[in-house]
């Protein structure tokens, strides 16, 4: 369920939004706010919407793969395809 809501902003805040939705590719102006509001409301969050201990065991794995390399299938939940493939 979605809410829809006005806002002001003043107009160089509102035409460089704009303008980073384009250049940083979102697909709506309402998915860069949206963005900016996680970051204010869940501080904790990195840039890619993990936690930072989790966003760490991702890139240990990256940097140490398992033999044999699994790669994800893009179908999967990707927390769990990490979970069930880190080093125990």
């Amino acid at each position: 369920m979605t809410t829809t809501i006005n806002i002001s902003l003043p107009q160089a805040m509102y035409l460089t939004a704009k303008k980073t939705v384009s250049t940083r590719g979102y697909t709506s102006f309402s998915e860069l706010v949206r963005e900016a509001l996680r970051f204010v409301l869940y501080p904790r969050l990195t840039e890619n919407g993990f936690t930072p201990e989790f966003e760490n065991e991702v890139l240990r794995i990256a940097n140490n793969p398992k033999e044999p390399f699994k790669r994800w299938d893009g179908k999967t939940p990707f927390s769990k395809f990490v979970l069930e493939n880190s080093p125990q």
